[in-house]
């Protein structure tokens, strides 16, 4: 019978116990003084993925893992050899083409046949007054008509074809200059650069290794300065603003605090953290604090906000509970 009793307890406990909402998790009661205690990770102020531009063969690697780079610095350098050969070669060919069009256009200009036209002319001319004598048949008088006709014809069937080929060799020497400004852009991006300052990290090309378009070669991690990201439960954003204090405890060795301004409040829920989060920068000249380390936000609440969330949250003052995660 004792025994039944005391389990009886301990599930009504914990049935208690599991009733609290989230808010009530994240509250901290200590000596009658309220604050919102929050689990949270750091992450960099600044992290660059750096991506291959364009695809080649890998001629030179010029950092390494831990490496500090300025923006700027060069990382590696694409073989070039192919890309200007195949440069040289489309410029030459464009040249080409321009020649044949300028000789084709030259062309144009001698296939308008005045005199043959101008011959026929007078001759159909000569035909007529001679056919109104009766000197020549009506059949003869035709037959100089129809070289008339066929004159003018000839004509302008060489400026239709010779205006066709001008439009041709246009159409061709555009599709060569298209391919030679994607070949220049491939010269101008085959050295990658670092655009931020910091370290670099997860390095992964060798020299004369192929390398596609997009594909991730490392990062620049900046940890000059750290963001603390921290999740809170929904009911807690009136009693949470920007520019508020905070003290944070980091999960190091040795253990390292240091105390913060809340920089931004994100209402928004973060799927990574399944709750709103708040960010705090904090710098790290030492270098203690890396990315994914773990912290404890504890965010200090004024007297108004703390009577309040009494009010809300608090069963009674000396109602005190443990934080609940607040990301990964």
């Amino acid at each position: 019978m004792y025994k039944s009793l005391v389990l009886l307890f301990v599930a009504i406990v914990m049935i208690s116990g599991c009733a609290k909402s989230q808010e009530q998790k994240e509250i901290r009661n200590i000596d009658n003084n309220i604050s919102v205690r929050l689990e949270g990770t750091v992450l960099p102020v600044h992290k660059q993925n750096v991506l291959a531009s364009v695809a080649g063969y890998v001629s030179g690697i010029y950092v390494k893992n831990g490496d500090r780079v300025k923006k700027g610095d060069i990382i590696y350098s694409l073989d070039k050899e192919l890309i200007n050969l195949d440069i040289n070669k489309t410029r030459a060919e464009i040249n080409s083409l321009k020649q044949i069009k300028s000789h084709t256009l030259s062309q144009r200009r001698t296939y308008t046949n005045i005199p043959a036209i101008n011959l026929a002319a007078k001759e159909l001319k000569e035909s007529t007054y001679l056919k109104s004598k009766g000197y020549i048949s009506s059949f003869e008088a035709n037959n100089y008509k129809k070289n008339y006709i066929n004159a003018i014809s000839a004509n302008s069937g060489n400026r239709s074809d010779n205006y066709e080929k001008v439009k041709t060799l246009d159409t061709d020497i555009m599709n060569k200059k298209v391919i030679l400004q994607g070949l220049e852009y491939k010269l101008r991006h085959s050295d990658a650069y670092a655009y931020i300052d910091g370290f670099v990290a997860g390095l992964q090309i060798t020299k004369g290794e192929a390398v596609g378009r997009n594909r991730k070669v490392c990062s620049i991690v900046n940890l000059d300065k750290v963001i603390v990201k921290a999740g809170f439960a929904t009911g807690l954003l009136p009693f949470i603003h920007k520019n508020q204090r905070v003290n944070i405890s980091f999960v190091t060795t040795p253990p390292y605090k240091t105390v913060g301004y809340i920089s931004q409040v994100n209402p928004i829920i973060n799927p990574d953290y399944n709750r709103m989060t708040v960010e705090v920068v904090v710098p790290n000249s030492s270098y203690i604090l890396q990315e994914k380390t773990r912290a404890l936000v504890t965010v200090l609440l004024p007297k108004e906000g703390q009577a309040e969330v009494k009010k809300y949250f608090l069963n009674n003052k000396s109602d005190t509970t443990l934080e609940v995660r607040g990301g990964n």
